[in-house]
């Protein structure tokens, strides 16, 4: 005998039914149509690549979530400097120039160009240990250019940014609200 088949039970409507885009190589399958708001506050581990290595790895540097990734200060930090770096020519500091960041690499850097910088070791910002760069190595992030472009914080920051721009409410659930505001 044959069971009975149930009804494909009716979704309620999203309003966005039509929307392609997509980030399905930056989350788990199972995290993927889910809010930008939402994957913000997870564990950094709902991004694909980050398994439980990377994740004690970056829990050890006090990166638990996705939005401590984003806002990573060495992450920033480097992707300044090595921003900054394509900026500069080589020779081109005007004499009697005051511009430094003293305050963000060890004394030894402080006087090198922002492309020798770049090209450094991670732990010549001011903050990062020997034993934390030995950390970022484990995730291949050897020099402070290497961290400026670390796919993982680039992601995080993305999705953190996005969900800054997006509706977290159906489109029923934001009629609602707005003919309840009108009744007030």
């Amino acid at each position: 005998e044959m069971a009975e088949e149930e009804p494909p039970t009716k979704k309620a409507k999203t309003g966005w039914e039509g929307h392609k885009l997509n980030c399905s190589e930056a989350f788990m399958k199972i995290d993927e149509g889910r809010h930008f708001a939402e994957l913000s506050a997870e564990p950094v581990s709902v991004l694909q690549g980050i398994g439980p290595v990377s994740s004690r790895v970056l829990e050890i540097l006090n990166v638990n979530t996705v939005t401590d990734l984003a806002q990573y200060k060495y992450f920033l930090l480097a992707r300044a400097l090595a921003t900054l770096a394509e900026t500069e020519t080589e020779g081109g500091r005007p004499s009697g120039s005051v511009m430094n960041i003293d305050k963000a690499v060890d004394k030894e850097y402080e006087s090198k160009t922002l492309n020798e910088i770049v090209k450094a070791p991670v732990h010549a910002l001011q903050g990062l240990s020997e034993s934390a760069a030995e950390l970022l190595k484990e995730l291949g992030v050897k020099t402070v250019g290497d961290l400026a472009k670390f796919k993982y914080c680039r992601w995080a920051e993305a999705t953190v940014l996005a969900g800054k721009y997006e509706f977290t409410k159906t489109e029923t659930e934001r009629k609602k609200e707005r003919a309840s505001k009108k009744l007030e």
